[in-house]
Order: structure tokens, then sequence, then C-alpha cells
């Protein structure tokens, strides 16, 4: 009795073990892998196609597995770029995937070399994996094929009507080359060619940081820059690299040389004497307006201005085909000398003054207004002026002859008023003698 108890529990616990084991193997899941084609029997000479299908009930985010086959009866000719091999083993491998399915088709292309036959079929050890990356078990059929000297009757396969159809792996463009590349460096040397990978630059001391226009010769390839801000005295490296569609990779490597200040001083005093404004360009980067000379400025939002320089209007120019806001002269809109907002090399926004005939920019400082304004009226003052003399000489003349005339009217009275008693003193004769000396 106590054996046949004993037994009992034996036959429980294989039974616990059992539903353990399948609920695991549930759990995991299963996958297939089947190999098929339009015809088993192929004739020697020609091409055929194999459909490899990875099914699961599971879904599942890669597979790796080998293929074998008799090299002396069939020749391997391509599978796309998740397939390699040849000489009877291919390696299907799909890996790195980010987006679990629970079918993945791969496409086998051979040719039959001689007569004979062939099995087609999943080496042992196939991996498939799901997305906790658990492996799922793998099953697999063998697909055989007959090659023939002449094919007599098609013998479709078993599996031929559920042949599945093949979508060809998208082709991705592998071009990585850079079309142009202009930079704001001083100098570039050589001149930019896209397959020269590698330049020597130099900026003055003022930059440290190099901008970019530049284009690929594919529109779906990528450019990253790196080590392009922060530009230290001295030698720099630069890096565009360019990515193609297909991922392939392409470096441009630019040698940059940043001067000292006493090289950059150097430099500039070495330009034409009696040139003391500096030359410019503008350019666009994304929405930043970037003027160069031998320093790098940013045209800044006017509105930020608290206060407008006399004499001056808001208005917009077009430099180079950009519109740029700008301060004009209110009496003479089409004046040379512009005002322009900018930020300096140094961080602080001003002022600076553009003029339109020579293109040059320079510091604005406060008397450049007064020297403008008094040009700008210089023609009308040198008309006027000698009318303005002329007229105010008669006034003074005028008034002069108008004093002179109430002195002496003044004086004359004066004498009157002493003839008169003069003569209530003095005798007529005394009197007429005083009248003719005083007489005027």
């Amino acid at each position: 009795m106590g054996k046949v108890k004993q037994c009992g529990l034996w036959l429980a616990f294989a039974v616990a073990a059992v539903f353990v084991l399948t609920g695991r193997a549930e759990a995991a899941g299963s996958s297939a892998i089947r190999f098929t084609t339009a015809s088993t029997q192929v004739k020697k000479g020609e091409s055929f196609t194999v459909v490899c299908q990875v099914t699961s009930s599971t879904a599942f985010l890669d597979t790796e597995f080998n293929v074998e086959y008799d090299p002396e009866i069939l020749q391997f000719v391509r599978g796309g770029s998740k397939v390699i091999g040849t000489g009877g083993i291919l390696k299907v491998s799909s890996t790195g995937n980010s987006t679990a399915t629970n079918k993945k088709t791969f496409s086998l292309e051979f040719v039959a070399l001689k007569k004979g036959g062939s099995g087609i079929f999943a080496s042992v050890g196939a991996k498939v994996t799901d997305e906790s990356g658990a492996a799922l078990s793998v099953s697999s059929n063998r697909l055989s094929i007959n090659v023939v000297k002449k094919v007599t009757k098609p013998v479709v396969g078993a599996d031929a009507t559920a042949l599945p159809k093949v979508t060809p792996a998208p082709v991705l463009n592998g071009n990585n080359k850079l079309k142009s590349l202009k930079t704001t460096a001083l100098s570039m040397s050589p001149d930019f060619t896209p397959d020269i990978t590698e330049y020597e630059m130099s900026v003055d001391c003022d930059t440290d940081t190099l901008y970019f226009t530049f284009e690929t010769e594919n529109a779906k390839s990528r450019v990253q820059i790196k080590g392009n801000e922060g530009l230290q005295t001295g030698d720099n490296i630069v890096e565009l690299l360019v990515t193609a569609e297909n991922g392939k990779k392409r470096s441009y490597k630019l040698n940059v040389t940043r001067e000292t200040q006493t090289e950059t001083e150097s430099r500039e005093s070495k330009k034409k004497p009696g040139k003391k404004d500096i030359t410019f360009n503008i350019k666009k980067v994304n929405d930043r307006i970037i003027l160069k000379n031998s320093y790098e400025l940013e045209v800044q939002d006017v509105s930020e201005l608290s206060e407008i320089p006399a004499g001056y209007i808001q208005s917009t120019i077009e430099l180079n085909g950009i519109s740029v806001p700008a301060f004009t002269i209110e009496n003479d809109l089409d004046n040379n000398y512009l005002l322009l907002y900018l930020k300096g090399p140094g961080g602080e926004s001003s002022l600076y003054q553009y003029d339109r005939a020579e293109q040059t920019l320079q510091r604005y400082t406060g008397n450049m207004i007064e020297k403008v304004n008094k040009s700008a009226g210089a023609e009308k003052e040198t008309t006027n002026t000698p009318i303005s003399n002329y007229i105010l000489l008669g006034v003074i003349v005028g008034l002069v002859i108008i004093i002179l005339c109430m002195l002496i009217a003044m004086l004359k009275m004066a004498m009157r008023r002493r003839e008169e008693k003069a003569v209530a003193a003095d005798s007529g004769t005394k009197r007429k003698n005083i009248l003719d000396d005083l007489d005027f």
C-alpha cells in the first residue's frame, strides 16, 4: 500500500512537471522557417528563386540562421543585403531591429549547374528572438530541387500555390559627396573639389566659430559638423561628416588655424595705404543675417534701440539681395550714408555706418551725424549766405543813419533852446551872431 502511494506521488509530480514545461514552451512561443519555389524541377543552366519565409504566432524582432545546399548541383547568385555566403552555406541575418513582426521574407536566387538533386534547408541552431530577447522554438522544412537536362513536364511544388509574394528591398543611394562648400574663413586651400577630403583654412583672432554654406550631390544625404565652435588660437580640426542614404560615410577634414592678435594686426597693417574702411560681404544663416569684414557682425532687431539718432528715420535696404533694417537720413533718403544696428565680436550691439557708394562699414561715432548733416546741407548754405549778408549789412547801415539823424535833431533842439535864452538876455545883434555861428 505504501509503494502504491509512493508511485502515485511520483506520477503526480511528473504530470505537474509536464504542465510546467508545456506552459513554458507555450509562453516562449514557436516559429517556423519555410522554403518554397515555383517548381521543384529545374532545367540545367536555368536560374530560379527560392523564397525563405520566417513566421511566428508571437511577434519577433530578430532572426539568424544558416541555409545549406549542394554547391555541386546549385550555385547561389544573390539574396539581398541580409544574405551572405557561398560554397554550400548561406548566412541569413536580420538583427538589430526595433520593430517586431510576425513574418520576415528573404529571396534566394540560384542557378542549376548540373543534373542531380539538392536539398535546401535551415541548419540546426537557427535563432528567432522576441521583443524581450527570449528565443522562440524553431522548426524548418526541407525543399528538394531536381535538376534535369530537359523539363518535360513542370513539377509544381506542393507549396507553390502558397508561394508568398516577395517585395524587393529598396535600392538606397550611396552618394556621400558634397557638391559645393563655402566658409567664412579668411582663406581655403585648395579650392573645394568633391573628391578632395582635406583642406587648410585660416581665421582671424576674433573668430571662434566658422559658418558654412554647402550642398550635397544627393539631396537625401545628411551632413554633420563637428569641432566648429570654440576655435582656439593655433591649430583646430573641423570635420564635415556626410552620410549617404544607404549609411555610407565620407569625412571632409578642415585644418583651421586661428591667428593670434599680433598676427591679425600685422596682416591688417599690410593692407593698401589710405584705405581706412573695410569692405564686407553679407549672408543669411538660418534666421540670422551675418556681415563679414575683418570681424563677423550680426544684424540685430532695431526695436531694441531706445533712441534713434537725430536726423535719421527707420527704413529697410537691400544688400546683395538680403533685406536689412537700417536708418536713413530723414531729409535725404538717397544719401550714401546709412546706419545699421549690429552685434560686434565682443557681443555688444551698437550702430555702424555703411557707405553705399564705397560699400564700406565702420563703427558709428556721435559726431558722424553732424558731419553727414553738414554735408547734406552744404549746398543750401552756400547759396543763401551772400543774400543774408547783404540784408544784414543794409539793416545795420539803416540803423546807423537813423541813430545819427536822431542825435542831430536832438542837438539842434538843445541849441535852439540855448539860443532863445541868450536872445532874452542880450541884444539883437549878439543874438544874430550866435545864430549864425550855430546854424547848420
